[in-house]
């Protein structure tokens, strides 16, 4: 046991010392200095605010009177269903007297009408801006123009968003992935939810899965003023991610130096104590199981032993040692393959996870891998796919 014991604070310490390495070179590069901002003017977050407004200079009687007349003649043109006369002469009118809620409200339902959901939402703010019991309705069009306006974004989509910011304020970045997560399925054709969970999930170290929700954002908004900025951030994540897989051959090199240490260095305590056990087993045996050989000077009869001041040679051999240690050098071997083949489809994996879904890849070539169902075992030396 004291031998095990010393064999694993050996490993641990080569371990530690391979993760200080791998740390420090990703810390060191200068990919990953550079990271996207969140978005945190998310469209329709909150009641909208309409902007503060001036004061317009109160009319003189002959201005409300002529403005009065056209909003009558507008009033006519909509019951004949002539909106665009009816928004032209209500343009008149509150060119003469632009103090008029009442000209402005119905203005605001006539742009409404037409679509013109901004010049619309301007109307309704003057009219909001002096509170008037005839016009309760001002608050509620407001709202349902501006989410239209930015395509209607759920509310609990909204409301998880705004969770998730203040979750990435707080510190607290597992939590706002989840949010943003909830967001994205409020909201599936929401881009902002999947780049801010793409955001945290890079700051977090998930670059697979930033890589993943900065593509869903790009194919959503393939237009995005930002899409340069994103798709270099994917390619720097790419390098980040393929760094932080296992190195094949350092996984295959450690592996055959000392059983199961490829499987420690890539993370995979189980497999390398598996293969670290059954390689010490073997040795084990070929060291437990020995023959004595007595030579005496007189001939011995069965079932007796030579008395010790007869013995003229004693000689211990193990028969078993040889083949015991081919066996462990053969664990070794195959556990140095399997991490290896592991090691390369992790790397293999973080590459697919930067071309995205649907990239375009060429052929790729897998190393050895070693796979157990049953009592066979399938050894893979090499394997070529074309995609």
């Amino acid at each position: 046991m004291e031998a095990f014991s010393a064999v694993g604070r050996r490993a641990a310490a080569v371990l530690s010392a391979v993760g200080v390495l791998s740390a420090v070179g990703t810390l060191a590069s200068p990919v990953g200095a550079q990271e996207l901002l969140l978005r945190r003017d998310l469209p329709g977050a909150g009641p909208f605010a309409c902007p503060a407004a001036d004061v317009p200079p109160e009319p003189g009687p002959q201005a409300r009177a002529q403005a009065a007349e056209l909003a009558s003649n507008a009033a006519r043109a909509v019951i004949l269903d002539d909106l665009p006369r009816a928004r032209a002469l209500l343009d008149r009118a509150i060119a003469l007297d632009p103090t008029s809620r009442e000209l402005a409200y119905n203005r605001a339902r006539i742009l409404d009408d037409l679509g013109e959901s901004d010049a619309a939402i301007a109307d309704y703010c003057r009219v909001a801006a002096a509170p008037d019991g005839r016009f309760d309705d001002v608050a509620g069009r407001i709202e349902v123009l501006a989410q239209a306006r930015h395509g209607a974004v759920p509310r609990a989509a909204l409301r998880a968003a705004e969770a998730g910011l203040s979750a990435v304020d707080a510190g607290e970045l597992r939590q706002a992935a989840a949010f943003f997560g909830e967001a994205a399925s409020a909201a599936p054709t929401w881009p902002e939810a999947f780049y801010n969970r793409g955001v945290v999930h890079a700051r977090m170290g998930g670059y697979e899965e930033a890589m993943m929700d900065f593509h869903r954002y790009l194919e959503l908004r393939p237009d995005a003023p930002d899409a340069l900025g994103v798709s270099q951030r994917i390619g720097q994540l790419e390098s980040l991610a393929v760094l932080g897989t296992p190195s094949p051959g350092t996984a295959l090199t450690l592996g055959v130096l000392f059983p199961g240490m490829g499987q420690f260095y890539s993370g995979r305590g189980v497999g390398g104590v598996t293969v670290l056990s059954l390689a010490a087993g073997a040795v084990a045996a070929g060291f437990l199981v020995q023959e004595v050989n007595v030579r005496c000077i007189e001939p011995v009869g069965p079932g007796e032993s030579c008395p010790p001041d007869r013995i003229v040679t004693r000689e211990t051999v193990r028969p078993h040692l040889k083949p015991a240690l081919g066996a462990a050098a053969v664990v070794a071997l195959l556990g140095a393959i399997e991490a290896y083949g592991a090691a390369s489809a992790r790397r293999s994996v973080a590459r697919e996870a930067a071309a995205g879904p649907g990239g375009s890849r060429g052929p790729s070539l897998a190393g050895p891998s070693v796979e157990a169902r049953g009592g066979a075992v399938d050894l893979n030396l090499f394997r070529l796919t074309f995609r």
